[in-house]
């Protein structure tokens, strides 16, 4: 049997559609925003606190499990009510498109009644192997789906930013893997596409459905793969098509005055902003109109229906403007710190040396993030491998080293040569350059019990007086710090955006790319500050400062000052509203 030929989708279908899935994605958007979010938050930090803990990490939830059954039973449970959001959020994107199709006079309301009955409906048929399979398939085999629809806590589940970078620079040959692997994932997200319209519409199990999908594909997998393909191709053509005239004419007008730019600036945010949902209109029509064989007709609509769209569009438009005026406005508002990255910018010496550290210092950084660890002799030193072999060729750990012993190794970096060096040279000679250290305590399970009193006795009342922070991964220096040197800011860092902490640290310090305006807006309500790392581009800079963060971490000084310069005083709107087009499509 030939397949049928995907219709055609013209501008004026889409317009004509545009209220009612503007105010589907709306409706989920607040549901999710307003009401889940702060009911989960709520339940989760409520769950936490019964277990005795402030905090969430990967050094804690063994200890969550063991100590705390009942409770860590309450935290699945409720991970478990999250995918099923997450299921109910992507049925309802993909029952409101199929609704779309049908080819019948509906008002805003009679569609949206009818997509969340059938929505509930999808739910009470439920399976274990049905969510599975639609997990794997937006998760692994075709991303793109989660991608575009915003769905949030698949889009939560993410590799760290810092893991990644790691990987790629260690081992080159993960990268060719990553793309083979891409290939093969899409060939086969084709071949079991047809699968998902039969799991949540036709009731299917998932062998039946696997078995249809694979069936329909068998001789026409080609057909399939292209058409697939050319959805993703014209969905990205279509909004840039649309975004290029609102680029130009902001250019132009940014060479005006700043008040005007940003008017213009905010009505093309607006623009953007319709745009982008014109193109998720699209493609939720288009690839499901592929997977059911149904296209999307122009019917006759009455005249209260254009007055209904307009004034969807209108209530849209408002709030757009708002978010706007907030995300253009956002970098003149608050100037972050910027922090050298283990006391190195741009690879101009070794990491955590002296010699370093007067070369940096001359960038004039706000503070410079270095790593001290504890020594065989109870002394410390200035490293932050737990094994110091890619520095030094010495496969010891530094608790295993005296510190005369350490400071006699040669390491060797970024193409510098220098010696292994002490805390106490470090901060001897940071004090004398007044630039401030942001120290990160470094823990071993071989560490004395005392270590950090013993730190903070010797070195507490000179790092109080020159202004220095400690941050650590281990709250109970954090801790530390509080109660016997509370006058020393102190970080805790988290390395990954789970629970909300609820600690008595100074602030926190997250790796950027799991941050999200939910954990943001929940620190506002405190008084604790947040800083962020590795921040090395445009991108991650942008991410950082529309979250309103307190200080960047970065291996380049200089790349970091420059964007904040920009931001503050001469903020180019067209950059901007680019960036942000392009963040709603994951670039």
């Amino acid at each position: 049997m030939k397949p049928e030929k995907p219709k055609l989708l013209g501008f004026k279908q889409i317009y004509y559609n545009l209220d009612k899935i503007l105010f589907l994605f709306f409706l989920t958007f607040l549901l999710i925003e307003f009401v889940w979010l702060p009911l989960n938050s709520w339940l989760a930090g409520l769950l936490l606190r019964q277990s005795g803990y402030l905090f969430l990490s990967y050094n804690n939830i063994f200890a969550i499990i063991k100590g705390s059954p009942l409770i860590s039973l309450g935290l699945l449970i409720l991970v478990i009510i999250n995918l099923l959001v997450a299921y109910f959020q992507m049925g309802l994107l993909l029952t409101g498109a199929r609704h779309l199709l049908y080819h019948e006079k509906r008002t805003l309301l009679e569609y949206s009644h009818k997509v969340f009955g059938q929505s509930f409906m999808i739910m009470k048929e439920i399976t274990i192997p049905k969510m599975t399979f639609i997990f794997f398939y937006v998760m692994m085999l075709f991303p793109f789906i989660r991608k575009i629809l915003k769905i949030y806590y698949l889009n939560k589940i993410v590799i760290p930013k810092f893991v990644v970078s790691y990987v790629e620079e260690r081992y080159w040959l993960v990268g060719i893997i990553v793309i083979l692997l891409s290939l093969i994932m899409f060939y086969v997200s084709v071949r079991l596409m047809f699968a998902i319209p039969q799991l949540l519409f036709e009731k299917k199990t998932v062998r039946q459905a696997v078995s249809y999908s694979i069936e329909k594909t068998r001789r026409q997998n080609w057909f399939y793969t292209w058409n697939l393909l050319w959805i993703v191709i014209k969905t990205y053509l279509f909004f840039f098509l649309l975004l290029v005239p609102v680029i130009l004419s902001q250019t132009l007008m940014d060479v005006l005055t700043q008040r005007e730019s940003l008017v213009l600036g905010i009505i093309n945010y607006v623009l953007i902003r319709n745009f982008h949902y014109m193109v998720l209109t699209y493609f939720l029509i288009k690839f499901v109109s592929l997977l059911t064989g149904e296209g999307l007709e122009i019917i006759p609509r009455r005249k209260k229906d254009h007055w209904m769209r307009w004034g969807v569009l209108g209530c849209a438009c408002i709030i757009f403007s708002i978010e706007g005026y907030v995300y253009l406005e956002a970098p003149v508002a608050h100037k972050p710190l910027v922090i050298s990255h283990r006391g190195v910018s741009n690879k101009n010496g070794v990491q955590n040396t002296v010699q370093s550290l007067e070369k940096t210092a001359q960038l004039e950084p706000d503070f410079v993030e270095t790593d001290v660890q504890e020594t065989k002799d109870g002394q410390f030193v200035m490293m932050h491998d737990a094994n110091i072999w890619d520095l030094t060729g010495v496969n010891a750990s530094s608790q295993d080293l005296t510190l005369e012993e350490l400071t006699k190794l040669d390491i060797s970096e970024n193409g510098y040569h220098s010696k292994v060096t002490s805390f106490d040279e470090y901060l001897k000679r940071a004090n004398e350059l007044h630039q401030k250290l942001l120290i990160e305590i470094k823990t071993s399970k071989k560490d004395k019990p005392d270590m950090m009193k013993r730190f903070l006795e010797k070195y507490g009342e000179t790092l109080k007086q020159n202004g220095h922070q400690i941050q650590s991964l281990d709250y109970h220096i954090i801790d530390q710090v509080q109660s016997i040197v509370p006058e020393i800011p102190a970080y805790f860092i988290l390395p990954y955006n789970s629970i909300f902490p609820r600690t008595n640290a100074t602030g926190y310090t997250m790796e950027y790319s799991t941050l999200d305006e939910n954990f943001v807006n929940k620190l506002w309500n405190t008084d604790q500050k947040l800083y962020v790392w590795t921040i090395n581009s445009s991108d991650s800079f942008d991410k950082s400062i529309h979250l309103g963060v307190d200080g960047m971490i970065t291996d380049n000084i200089e790349l970091v000052q420059e964007l904040v310069t920009i931001a503050q005083e001469d903020p180019e709107y067209t950059d901007l509203l680019l960036k942000r087009a392009l963040e709603f499509f994951n670039f």
